[in-house]
């Protein structure tokens, strides 16, 4: 595999072909399942940072009479996180959609075929049900544990809540199931995100169903195992250095929300950018390149 011809030819199809950057910044933008890393904050609240019931009860009137404020911000507060959570998963299903828009737009360029922004996203429509499956697959471990803890948690802590009248969750040992699942879960996840790279290009350019794109997905990675690898590793070593170089301009982002959408902008490039790389290096691994076009 000549490495240096498909990163030349990756960017010399965007440079001619820019509507595809705007199919990266929907997959930006649905990055729940984008794998794209980020800092993320977190605050563990004590029982007594907000004391609920020493909140003052107010009066709104007599439709509001016998409002209990609490319940009231709980309420607003899960009502809050539901329509955050219909928003995201909106997002993720037009990211996940927008992938495959992606990868038919860069295969039909491939071969020839005059293409826009409107027909490769219909493409990736079209096949938006298999694309979501595809995209779920990854998420079944994590769900699996979920389940399983959650399972753990209410009957343990039920019985021992209903035997003892209350129970201490870290000295019980129950975290060590869990976290041997875990260990377990987590490399399966990650095998499977891996192969969804994959199995997306069989769904888009072969037609195969969500089970079967995963099978010829696997077929075509284990076929190619050492080129996969290399292309990988040599997409890492660019993103390091990226990494390395926008560190500062990266903090100045972060703190100036102006700066955002050129930052969305920016890691939209990249993902467009590897996303076709990996179309051109599937099309070299099965062959799928128009015979015609490949001897001009």
């Amino acid at each position: 595999m000549d490495y240096g011809k498909i990163f030349s030819k990756a960017l010399d199809i965007i440079w001619k072909n820019k509507f595809l950057i705007i199919l990266g910044v929907l997959i930006v933008l649905g990055g729940a399942g984008s794998g794209s890393g980020g800092g993320q904050g977190q605050y563990v609240f004590s029982d007594n940072d907000f004391e609920w019931g020493e909140l003052p009860q107010f009066d709104f009137g007599a439709p509001f009479r016998d409002l209990d404020l609490p319940v009231f911000a709980v309420a607003s507060i899960v009502l809050i996180i539901a329509v955050l959570i219909i928003i995201g998963l909106a997002f993720w299903v037009l990211g996940t959609i927008s992938r495959g828009a992606l990868i038919n737009g860069v295969n039909e360029i491939e071969l020839g075929n005059p293409t826009n922004f409107s027909e490769a996203f219909m493409a990736g429509w079209k096949k938006a049900w298999k694309l979501i499956g595809i995209g779920l697959i990854p998420a079944i471990p994590g769900l699996i544990l979920l389940i399983i803890g959650v399972i753990t948690f209410i009957t343990f802590g039920g019985y021992e809540l209903l035997t003892h009248g209350g129970f201490d969750l870290y000295s019980t040992g129950i975290f060590i199931p869990l976290i041997i699942l875990t260990c377990v879960l987590i490399p399966i996840s990650m095998l499977l995100s891996l192969l969804r790279t994959f199995a997306n290009r069989a769904c888009m350019l072969e037609d195969h169903d969500v089970i079967s794109a995963y099978k010829r997905g696997f077929e075509v990675l284990g076929d190619n195992l050492g080129p996969a690898v290399i292309l990988f590793l040599i997409q890492v070593a660019i993103s390091i250095g990226i990494g390395i170089m926008m560190l500062i301009p990266g903090i100045l982002i972060a703190f100036c929300c102006l700066l955002w959408p050129l930052f969305i902008l920016f890691e939209a490039a990249f993902a467009t950018y590897y996303s076709t790389l990996w179309t051109l290096a599937w099309n070299e691994w099965v062959s799928l390149k128009d015979p015609m076009l490949s001897e001009g």
